[in-house]
């Protein structure tokens, strides 16, 4: 029998169904190379191709801020830079560690929205975020690799976090529905106007690959009731037009989602991928429940690599692989969240060869 095509073992993973083998992603965090791996021997970071992943990704949607005046670089050294983005956002981005930046401050609050960023937010032009002839062809380049090509951004809750910052953004959750509800319609239109037009002058993808974080280590961020309320009207918009598209839809959430992964499910997500295994999760508990119903992807828990202890990385991928070809579920293998640069090469190959020695479902 021919073994199925990358494409096509992503393709009928992300339709809950069973291929020939497990899937195979990952993501790596920025400046690895500089920090460590060059050293060992990697030279680039075409990790599709080094690597001979299943995924690949292009293009990236978010809302451009509507005061370019104000972006700077605020300071930087050899291990930070701190930066203000066109919405006024202060962040603090880290060269020599693996993470997200550090809120620093946020100008857009319930007060001014109204008065100062809401007619300009929607006078962007979404169609300046796109360089046509660019995005042609890397689409083209893309098809005609064997791995699965998806569109990469983020939707309305990552939106809500860089703009408004976690705490004005919890705040107003809470005391501003009102509020929220109007940036969300307005942010998530933005949305629509980008995809829309980057399908019709560039093409369709195989699938949409959406970072929309809705948790931290001990929970979601906002309760299941005002996720429904405030939230998922606005995934059910954006993710509702790309199931019109007929393109299978991975959303990226860090932190433990748990509380509303039925939520997501609802609004048409196909596959749920990070799974951190520091917030309690496990892929195989979860599967139990929800295989035929969702794909997962990730949940081996980078701290066992980084540990560099061989048996720890055997017990820890060869336990959630090994779980879920006994279950029989969707499953694509990679890290809980990304391999940071505390992970030696040799040891990220090890669990490579664990995989391929043990993919077969």
């Amino acid at each position: 029998m021919t073994a199925m095509t990358k494409r096509e073992v992503i393709r009928t993973l992300l339709s809950q169904q069973i291929p020939d083998r497990v899937g195979l992603n990952e993501h790596f965090w920025p400046h690895i190379l500089d920090n460590g791996w060059r050293e060992q021997g990697v030279t680039d970071e075409n990790w599709a191709t080094r690597y001979d992943l299943d995924l690949r990704s292009q293009n990236w949607c978010k809302v451009p801020g509507p005061r370019p005046d104000l972006e700077t670089v605020i300071e930087e050294n050899d291990s930070w830079k701190t930066t203000r983005d066109g919405w006024g956002a202060q962040f603090k981005f880290f060269k020599k560690k693996a993470g997200t930046p550090e809120h620093i401050a946020f100008a857009v609050t319930p007060a001014n929205w109204q008065s100062e960023w809401r007619e300009r937010t929607l006078a962007i032009d979404m169609r300046t975020t796109v360089d046509v002839a660019k995005a042609r062809q890397a689409r083209a380049t893309a098809l005609a690799q064997p791995q699965f090509l998806t569109y990469a951004g983020l939707a309305i809750f990552e939106e809500l976090r860089r703009i408004l910052g976690d705490v004005v953004m919890l705040e107003s959750l809470a005391s501003e529905p009102e509020f929220i509800e109007d940036f969300c319609t307005v942010i998530t239109t933005k949305h629509l106007e980008y995809w829309d037009y980057l399908f019709r002058e560039v093409g369709l993808p195989d699938g949409l690959h959406i970072y929309e974080d809705v948790g931290y280590t001990r929970g979601p961020f906002c309760s299941p009731r005002m996720h429904c309320r405030l939230v998922q009207p606005h995934h059910h918009r954006l993710f509702g037009f790309f199931k019109e598209h007929k393109l299978p839809l991975i959303v990226h959430t860090c932190g433990d989602f748990r509380p509303h992964l039925k939520a997501l499910h609802e609004t048409g997500v196909d596959c749920i991928q990070a799974l951190e295994a520091k917030t309690g999760m496990d892929v195989v508990e979860l599967a139990k429940e929800w295989k035929g119903k969702m794909c997962f992807m990730g949940n081996l828990d980078i701290r066992a690599f980084e540990s560099g202890d061989r048996e720890k990385i055997k017990a820890e991928c060869l336990g959630k692989l090994n779980g879920m070809k006994a279950l029989r579920a969707p499953y694509i293998f990679m890290s809980d969240h990304s391999i940071p640069p505390s992970v030696k090469v040799a040891d990220y190959e090890y669990a490579l060869d664990l995989y391929r020695t043990n993919c077969r479902y």
